[in-house]
């Protein structure tokens, strides 16, 4: 198309769709809710906020508890929903007070008539009791309003010692400190990933006098039974209070505050104090509203269909939730690494702010084909946040993190997953952590003594499942190191296919900062996953210590091997993993045929996923030959483009963000595992048409483009300028699957990718949308 008649199709404009809504109006936190993850809903809540105030239906799980929106009852109301910490729950009823039966005993009807979730705000009604629950949140404090019926005793409990999501408690404590005002803790008990106490410390401060207030405790003779105490506190194994009312009329409301802190209860009064100057609860709702749409209008997008717009700010609503701050307002937090508990700080800006956020973090596995492009695309300061973190206990421990839960070094998933956000960050630009320590913990961890010693979850004094030693004896982790260390995920053939692109991270870092005596080594141990290719069947393969390949071998899972994941992969198989080399997909394409077959490989894998909507069910990976229900096979869509036919991924993709990503509905939505906002963010990402397969982590990285499915993207960049992506199809109603052509700054690029840098320093994307394969496109070298 030449470029004067391009321009003249480009200006035939169409109104956008939903352009007088904001970001936090279309964005729903109610999609994907029928059975979620305890960290998963989160209304009442700002980005990356420590609160996350909630009802709950449901406890005793990770992947199916919180807030089920097809459950009967709603037993709670919590301020702390983390993947492995929980926290202060709160119910409102009335009549009799039964809160020392349980949960269970006040439970009241879930019912959705009148149901307001949005980004800040959740309203719902209690019917039987007839109470109206409404719930904002700042950073560190929750916020409830709670409008009784006519009632001639009221009562607000929190029950501190019980079960919460994956979490039990250990002891509870509670004070009265005025007539309005109690504080205390719950302790919790350490969990499989979390393997220490952790405490969270609170202050409520009530709108209106308590007419009573009662703790109970446990019982001297029942270990299970609690009982009511005598006096203005109660500490025990069983601990909770509750604040009664009497003789309401109808309309009575009562506002309740809750700070909290992972610190200390004097905290937990500072962050009330000074996040929640006033109880006006209508601004508290209008200031948390205007954080999401500070957040969410980051990207501003026009056109497409409702349905569209409303699941892709649910998605970068979801890339905000899924790991929360836990330093308080003067930057403290708590150090639990050593044998006691050490109170440490974030250093302050001029204005006292703390100058980056200490994270409760969920780990970065898979995160380089999601969360660390979208960062460092748009939110570089949240990605810094979780650079800082991690760095923070390389710092103090010793060891770069991949995991932090309750101020605590945990050990989720395998490998050194914060390596490649480091690269990422620092490659982009975006980087605001000290470069020189960075690589140094890096390096650190790719060597006996770091985290890749350790295989998933494996905690103790002299870890083996990782199999780092190996990896540098044989040149790749045998089979064996299946019987080896006490950990999980131990799939020697994954590890190394991990480690050896982790590894490319860090020859990325060390080519950025001069440090050729790094880059070298590094750059060879980055070609390692030649060591697990099997010419032979064309496969990753397990490989023992002798080299002998692993037999009988299957690509996917057979009645025989297991559906979690196949021997020697994690959460997957061969089928997947043998695309698992981002950082040299060329030599990659080579190994498995050359272009023409690896297209074809490819193309019949994805036909033949597409009445599976491209994943498997969570838990039965290993029988997928796609599998966009986790992490290890998120960028698969895109490599077509890598091997010369970049719009068969415009097809493919556009096919996957369709029917894996594209409901909107509270059962459906991401199909599986959420986790942490990674899937949110890699279907932003498809929506937004940019991707990297090599997930931004190489000098001078680029951002691949695919077909957006909006009419215009405008991205508002952390240097105060502005790229935008306009898009036209012929006609309305024309399928748009397909890039017939693209102006990039006003010039003609046939490039399927384009500099990050071209990106970051602001610019105009105009793309031609069409129903046909440009198959000119892309294409040019």
């Amino acid at each position: 198309m030449k470029i004067k008649n391009f321009l003249v199709y480009l200006g035939l404009l169409l109104p956008a769709t939903g352009s007088a809504q904001r970001p936090a109006d279309l964005a729903n936190p109610l999609v994907n809710t029928v059975k979620p993850r305890f960290d998963f809903f989160a209304a009442a809540s700002l980005p990356y906020g420590m609160v996350a105030l909630g009802p709950d239906t449901h406890h005793g799980d990770l992947w199916n508890a919180g807030y089920r929106y097809n459950d009967p009852y709603i037993l709670n109301f919590s301020h702390v929903h983390n993947t492995q910490t929980a926290g202060i729950p709160v119910m409102p009823v009335v009549g009799p007070c039964k809160a020392l039966q349980g949960l269970q005993a006040s439970k009241c009807r879930l019912s959705h008539k009148g149901e307001v979730a949005k980004p800040g705000y959740h309203k719902l009604l209690l019917e039987d009791y007839g109470i109206t629950a409404e719930l904002t949140a700042s950073q560190r404090t929750g916020f409830h309003r709670y409008t009784f019926p006519a009632a001639k005793e009221a009562h607000v409990i929190m029950d501190l010692t019980a079960a919460l999501g994956p979490v039990k408690m250990l002891w509870g404590y509670a004070r009265k400190k005025s007539n309005r005002e109690i504080e205390g803790y719950s302790l919790m008990a350490p969990t499989f990933r979390r393997k220490k106490n952790c405490t969270v410390y609170f202050v409520a401060r009530f709108s209106k006098p308590f007419d009573k207030l009662s703790f109970w405790g446990a019982s001297a003779t029942d270990s299970t039974a609690q009982e009511l105490v005598n006096g203005t506190l109660t500490s025990d194994r069983k601990a909770g209070v509750y604040a009664s009312y009497y003789n309401l009329k109808k309309g009575a409301q009562v506002l309740l505050q809750v700070g909290i802190s992972f610190v200390s209860m004097e905290n937990a009064r500072m962050n009330l104090d000074k996040e929640m100057p006033d109880a006006d609860f209508e601004k508290a709702v209008a200031r948390a509203k205007q954080a999401w749409n500070d957040y969410l209008g980051r990207i501003e997008v026009s056109g497409g269909t409702r349905k569209q717009q409303v699941k892709f700010y649910t998605d970068l609503m979801h890339t905000a939730i899924g790991r929360r701050i836990s330093e308080d307002v003067n930057g403290q937090y708590i150090d639990n690494t050593g044998p006691v508990s050490i109170v440490r700080n974030v250093p302050l800006t001029s204005k006292g702010a703390p100058a980056w956020h200490f994270m409760d973090a969920d780990g970065l596995w898979g995160t380089q084909w999601n969360l660390n492009i979208l960062w460092s695309m748009v939110y570089p300061d949240y990605g810094n946040d979780l650079a800082q973190t991690f760095l923070s206990y390389y710092r103090n421990a010793g060891v770069l993190a991949r995991e932090s839960w309750g101020g605590a070094l945990c050990y989720v998933m395998v490998g050194d997953q914060t390596t490649p956000l480091l690269a990422a960050l620092m490659q982009t630009g975006q980087s605001r952590f000290n470069k020189e320590e960075a690589l140094a913990g890096a390096y650190k961890n790719a060597f006996p003594g770091g985290i890749r010693d350790r295989a998933g979850y494996e905690a103790g004094n002299k870890p083996g499942g990782g199999g780092i030693d190996w990896y540098l004896q044989y040149g790749y982790v045998p089979y064996e190191i299946s019987s080896r260390g006490d950990g999980f995920h131990r799939g020697g053939t994954a590890m190394t296919l991990e480690y050896a692109y982790q590894d490319w991270c860090i020859a990325q870092m060390a080519r950025s900062m001069g440090k050729n005596e790094v880059y070298g080594p590094f750059m060879k141990r980055a070609g390692y996953w030649r060591n697990v290719y099997d010419p032979s069947s064309g496969y990753m393969r397990p490989k023992d210590t002798l080299g002998h390949w692993l037999k009988p071998f299957d690509p996917v899972a057979t009645a025989n091997s297991g559906g979690f994941a196949t021997p020697g992969f994690i959460e997957s198989n061969a089928a997947i993993y043998s695309y698992y080399v981002p950082q040299d997909i060329k030599a990659l394409i080579q190994a498995r045929g050359g272009a023409a077959s690896f297209i074809e490989n490819l193309e019949a894998r994805f036909k033949s996923a597409t009445g599976t909507g491209f994943a498997a069910e969570h838990g039965a990976h290993g029988w997928a030959w796609v599998d966009y229900d986790n992490q290890p096979g998120c960028h698969m869509a895109h490599l077509f483009s890598h091997a010369g036919a970049p719009w068969k991924t415009q097809y493919w993709v556009r096919q996957v963000k369709e029917l894996t990503f594209g409901d909107t509905t509270v059962s459906a939505g991401y199909r599986g595992d959420e986790d942490q906002g990674q899937m949110g963010a890699l279907s932003a990402l498809m929506a937004l048409g940019l991707f990297d397969v090599q997930g931004l982590a190489d000098v001078g990285p680029s951002l691949e483009i695919t077909s957006p499915v909006f009419s215009k993207i405008v991205f508002h960049l952390p240097n105060n300028k502005t790229f935008q992506i306009r898009t036209r199809v012929p006609a309305a109603g024309v399928d748009d699957t397909y890039i017939q052509s693209v102006l990039l700054n006003g010039k003609l690029w046939n490039r399927f990718e384009f500099p990050f840098s071209r990106f970051a320093n602001g610019g105009t994307m105009n793309i031609a949308l069409g129903p046909e394969p440009n198959k000119a496109w892309g294409t040019r070298k």
